[in-house]
């Protein structure tokens, strides 16, 4: 490990339906370009932030993989909410390829990592994330035209089965219908 990480906060991704999107960049010191895992916050879709992923940024950088943990639009009590969060990772994605260069990142070592709601969310872009219904929903994205395909998926405790989370929510969340 160098001890060293360049960490640039605020980094805007994009912008959806006039929501600003950033994210915070764990860079690596030295010669690259370096591997970059996009990281996803859990929450339950409702709540999380991008700085759930300081220490994972800081370790992994100082290790020579980049990270870049991001905010996506989170759900509202009487609006509809997906698939915004979905379109906003694959924004991400695209724009750390695009920028590589600029971020000393390869473009073709891109991994997702996310925990609960962002391990949902990984996993569907990880799986699904190139296909139309989520790669067109923005075409004028200044990175629209950048494949959102990734070298790899770290899930952790991710939602997989929504009926299952729905049914054991009605349960043990009653006031959160």
């Amino acid at each position: 490990p160098s001890g060293d990480t360049i960490v640039r906060r605020d980094l805007q991704y994009g912008t959806h339906d006039g929501v600003r999107l950033t994210g915070d960049f764990y860079g690596v010191k030295g010669p690259g370009p370096h591997p970059v895992v996009v990281a996803v916050h859990g929450g339950g879709w409702q709540a999380g932030s991008r700085n759930s992923y300081q220490t994972w940024g800081s370790y992994l950088s100082e290790r020579g993989i980049a990270v870049y943990s991001v905010d996506y639009r989170l759900s509202k009590p009487g609006q509809p909410s997906y698939p915004q969060a979905v379109h906003d990772v694959v924004a991400a994605i695209r724009f750390v390829k695009h920028n590589a260069a600029d971020l000393n990142v390869d473009p073709d070592r891109i991994a997702l990592m996310g925990g609960s709601a962002g391990g949902h969310l990984v996993a569907l872009v990880g799986l699904a994330g190139d296909t139309r219904f989520f790669s067109k929903a923005y075409p004028n994205d200044p990175y629209a035209a950048v494949s959102p395909r990734v070298t790899a998926v770290v899930s952790v405790y991710g939602v997989y089965d929504l009926l299952q989370q729905w049914t054991h929510d009605q349960i043990h969340r009653p006031g959160d219908q």
